[in-house]
């Protein structure tokens, strides 16, 4: 034990000093100090919006839902059912599209229809959108735009047609690209798409279903 002599208010001081070191080591070894993350290290990942899907670029993970670059349309809920006017049992138009929270440094958009249930069939892919657009009219291309031919082979939107007695969920997917596509409409369609999946740095994704009760 350490043996202080002398004056007692120079001892009673020497004490004090001696605490504090002591208090003073025991903070910097209490387990609270930062370190260094462990390599490959990432965020806990955010609990993705049920109609919404992002890239994994830096910073996307961390969008509050509010922020989220989202897809939606007036005519059906995410999930709920296409009205028949969009289909091949009526006039057949596209159904009209709004979108929201488009990432910084986009300078390009691109909407892509497909069915899942019928072999990803394309019905729709548009690209060059400008990125000031917040969506599109019924079955309307916006000025600039580029149509690339669908499965049909045409370059224009074919309407949503299950066949008879079966229910399809349609996927209608926003890209945002920080990079022109450089698609054209003679572009193949596989490229294309795969293009965009590719260099999109968000991804806006909305469902819906439609029940076909008759045939054409």
């Amino acid at each position: 034990m350490l043996e202080l002599r002398g004056d007692p208010r120079t001892r009673r001081l020497a004490v004090l000093v001696i605490g504090l070191m002591l208090v003073t080591a025991a903070c910097g070894s209490a387990g609270r100090a930062m370190q260094a993350p462990v390599p490959g290290a990432t965020a806990p990942p955010r609990r993705a919006d049920p109609t919404t899907t992002t890239t994994t670029v830096a910073g996307q993970n961390t969008l509050v839902t509010s922020q989220l670059f989202t897809l939606t349309s007036a005519s059906f809920a995410p999930g709920g059912d296409v009205p028949s006017e969009y289909t091949c049992d009526a006039v057949g138009s596209a159904p009209p599209f709004s979108w929201a929270n488009v990432p910084a440094g986009t300078v390009e958009l691109a909407l892509v229809i497909t069915d899942p249930d019928a072999g990803s069939f394309v019905h729709w892919v548009i690209t060059a959108i400008a990125p000031t657009t917040t969506g599109l009219s019924p079955g309307v291309a916006p000025p600039g735009a580029v149509e690339i031919k669908n499965s049909a082979g045409k370059t224009a939107y074919s309407a949503l047609c299950p066949p008879p007695g079966e229910t399809h969920v349609y996927e209608f997917t926003l890209y945002a690209l920080d990079i022109p596509s450089g698609l054209t409409a003679q572009s193949d369609t596989t490229v294309a798409l795969t293009t965009l999946a590719v260099n999109a740095t968000g991804t806006a994704v909305l469902t819906g279903a439609y029940t076909r009760n008759t045939a054409n």
